[in-house]
């Protein structure tokens, strides 16, 4: 039972991490976007759209899908933990010396 709890918190852990730096470099986007002078553009179509840039006379600004990001953010939680039951145990248990 410890064995699950241990790797669901690592998998939220990751996942949490992961929305929340995606989250951080879009907040983080317009301003390099207005200072690179970037024109308007969109990430995705239809319903799974990422990110849409506008900047055009009228103004500037961004807008992104929540649900895709936390898409991303649970395949990337998910691969970590994957990686981390995989990875071969480094410490060995120590030998017992009743003989």
């Amino acid at each position: 039972m410890k064995r699950i709890e241990s790797n669901l918190k690592t998998w939220l852990i990751l996942t949490v991490v992961t929305f929340l730096t995606l989250i951080a470099v879009f907040l983080g986007l317009p301003a390099l976007f207005l200072i690179l002078r970037v024109p308007s553009f969109e990430i995705g179509d239809s319903a799974l759209w990422v990110l849409r840039w506008q900047n055009n006379a009228s103004g500037s600004g961004i807008r992104f899908n929540l649900v895709p990001l936390l898409i991303i953010a649970i395949i990337v939680g998910l691969l970590g933990l994957l990686l981390k039951l995989k990875k071969p145990s480094c410490v060995k248990k120590p030998e017992s010396r009743n003989k």
